[in-house]
């Protein structure tokens, strides 16, 4: 029923209603037309790649630039392209977009700080869930928009290569330092490996020992197989027969070439100085003296031959002028305005007016029906105190 009652009211204030509703759009359509238009340029950005050819020697990728080249560790929860994002946004960046681009006078701006505030917020930086980002730089100009959005992405290229080479540089003075340091520290334990080998006669003591080993059991086999000879000719032969006494003397021979290859030559003309020469008491002792001295050698040898590999990859960093950024699309001139939103406010202003413009009738009758109901209460009033005057008992 108040639904009829409300169109009844409507039909019947229409023209109050068609007017105002006709006129306030036809005045947002002409204002929207004289607003200045804004047109958009858009670039996007592929994420920086997680590891590079230097990344493991260096750490200097664009994906881990944040602790290569800036030496401050990323949040738990910022990605590499969050990074790259803020970093679009710095001041260093936006400074070399406003001076290539003269924006201090395309925004007529007394200082360059006001011209980068306007640039900053015309510029909407976006990082995409998968990790893509989006560059949109709005100006009244369609080619000035893409200009901005082109050379932002560009600054910030140019921006890491200046950093990374940078890093690069500073990183090759420092291997290089560690490298003659090295190189002294190798120079060192190859002369004492020599001395010791020299010392010792330890070439090779694996093989020394092995060898050493053999000529030992050779000669234990041989010392058998006299003495039972000797005690053959014993029982053959007569004391001092010469048969019997060159047998004893080889005999005796052996076993002092056993007792020196055991406990080493008692005095220099016993010794053969050969590479044979270590007695085979003092083997374990001088096979861990070898081992830690060979082991501290090979250390350095290692250590100078990956300083050597990681000098050469920083020297070719330093010198490196390839792009660190992957462009997905660059901007281009916009074909339509993003703003003004003729056919939005058109349409906003239409309906809002027609609304507010029905709100106003409804609040007009409910007015004008209070003070009609208002006025019926006053002359029942009236009446009935006239009556009482009247008759005012009853």
């Amino acid at each position: 029923m108040w639904a009829l009652e409300l169109l009844r009211i409507l039909l019947r204030r229409r023209r109050f209603i068609t007017v105002n509703t006709l006129f306030v759009t036809i005045a947002a359509a002409i204002i929207s037309f004289l607003v200045p238009k804004t047109f958009s340029g858009k670039a996007t950005v592929l994420p920086p790649e997680s590891e590079s050819p230097l990344a493991g020697l260096m750490g200097l990728s664009a994906g881990s630039i944040a602790a290569a080249v800036t030496n401050f560790a990323l949040p738990i929860m910022a990605t590499p392209s969050d990074l790259y994002a803020s970093m679009l946004e710095s001041e260093s960046v936006l400074k070399q977009v406003v001076d290539s681009l003269k924006l201090q006078s395309v925004y007529n701006t007394s200082t360059e700080w006001a011209a980068l505030t306007r640039l900053k917020d015309n510029v909407k930086i976006k990082v995409a869930s998968d990790g893509i980002i989006t560059v949109e730089a709005f100006a009244g100009d369609r080619q000035l928009a893409a200009d901005i959005a082109n050379l932002m992405v560009s600054t910030l290229d140019q921006f890491n290569r200046r950093l990374q080479n940078q890093k690069g540089k500073e990183f090759s003075g420092f291997l290089e330092k560690r490298l003659r340091e090295t190189d002294s520290a190798l120079g060192v334990a190859q002369n004492v490996m020599k001395n010791f080998q020299e010392n010792h006669r330890a070439v090779s003591l694996e093989l020394q020992s092995e060898a050493l080993i053999t000529n030992l059991a050779q000669q234990k086999a041989q010392l058998t197989s006299s003495e039972i000879q000797l005690e053959i000719l014993k029982k053959t032969l007569y004391p001092n027969h010469p048969e019997l006494v060159k047998k004893q003397m080889e005999v005796g021979e052996i076993r002092s070439k056993l007792k020196s290859m055991e406990e080493g030559a008692t005095n220099v003309a016993d010794s053969t100085l050969s590479a044979l020469d270590i007695p085979l008491s003092r083997v374990p002792d001088l096979s861990l003296q070898f081992a830690v001295l060979k082991r501290n050698l090979k250390i350095q040898e290692l250590t100078y031959e990956l300083l050597s590999q990681q000098l050469e990859m920083a020297r070719l960093q330093e010198r490196r002028d390839t792009p660190t950024l992957m462009v997905l699309d660059h901007a281009r001139p916009a074909e339509q305005a993003v703003k003004p939103q003729k056919r939005l406010i058109v349409l906003a202003a239409l309906f809002l007016t027609f609304v507010c413009s029905a709100g106003i009738v409804v609040a007009e009758e409910i007015v004008r029906r209070r003070r009609e109901e208002g006025s019926e209460v006053l002359r029942t009033l009236e009446t009935s105190l006239k009556e009482f005057k009247k008759k005012p008992l009853g």
